[in-house]
């Protein structure tokens, strides 16, 4: 009969079925770090503050994905992280006017680490075996939470999510969720359930910035549905003017 597996087997199964490979981490830390070193740079920050926030926005999404699935972060366990984004900071530190004329390339950047962490978000949630809806979330939280904790921490409230201006989170959010309907739904291959979803994210980040989208504003719809009081003071007084 085949040994029981010791409590030390399962934890390295289990991590190895949760842990996401390096290979499509590690460009969604590099892209978000890059942004965040340029973020920083921009706003005159000195070198440690490129650090932090480089840190932070490469990050910061990743640990709060590990926090909230109960689990020691990724990012503190292999030494591939700290040092990835140590180097993409520094090339924004040191090479930041390089990197801010090609103004494509950076909303490429941007756009290529929000898609990227919303996937490996989703994938984390569907792994873990959580509800579709929670997989989902967890995605589109892995993808924003590293931008929304830079922005708090330069003071720029509130975070460039919770703005109009083109989707953001709507487009974690899409991209999480077509990624979570491929692989549960339609039980499409995985590799290919990640490039669709991270695709569909740049296009629509793309093709918002092209045609200036904006993300919508809720409607009031108090008018259409309550007549205005005018209204209703004139219906009653026609209906007491009546023998």
């Amino acid at each position: 009969m085949p040994e029981a597996a010791s409590p030390g087997d399962s934890w390295i199964m289990v991590a190895a079925v949760l842990r996401p490979p390096l290979w499509i981490e590690l460009p969604a830390v590099v892209a978000g770090a890059l942004a965040g070193a340029l973020f920083a740079k921009n706003r005159g920050l000195d070198l440690i503050g490129i650090l932090a926030l480089g840190l932070v926005s490469g990050l910061g999404g990743g640990i709060i994905r590990d926090i909230l699935l109960s689990r020691v972060p990724l990012a503190l366990r292999s030494p591939w992280y700290l040092w990835t984004v140590t180097g993409a900071a520094l090339v924004g530190a040191f090479l930041a006017g390089a990197v801010n004329r090609m103004r494509l390339v950076l909303q490429l950047i941007d756009s290529l680490s929000l898609a990227l962490f919303s996937v490996i978000g989703a994938q984390g949630g569907l792994s873990r075996g959580l509800p579709t809806a929670s997989a989902i979330l967890l995605g589109t939280v892995t993808g924003v939470g590293g931008s929304v904790v830079r922005d708090v921490l330069v003071g720029e409230t509130p975070p460039r999510m919770l703005r109009r201006g083109p989707p953001y989170a709507s487009a974690a959010l899409l991209g999480a969720a077509l990624y979570v309907a491929l692989v549960s739904g339609f039980e499409v291959n995985k590799v290919v359930a990640e490039l669709s979803a991270v695709v569909v994210i740049c296009v629509i980040r793309a093709v918002a910035h092209w045609r200036r989208w904006e993300s919508p504003e809720p409607k009031d719809l108090t008018p259409s549905l309550l007549r205005p009081k005018d209204k209703q003071k004139t219906t009653e007084e026609r209906t007491e003017v009546r023998p």
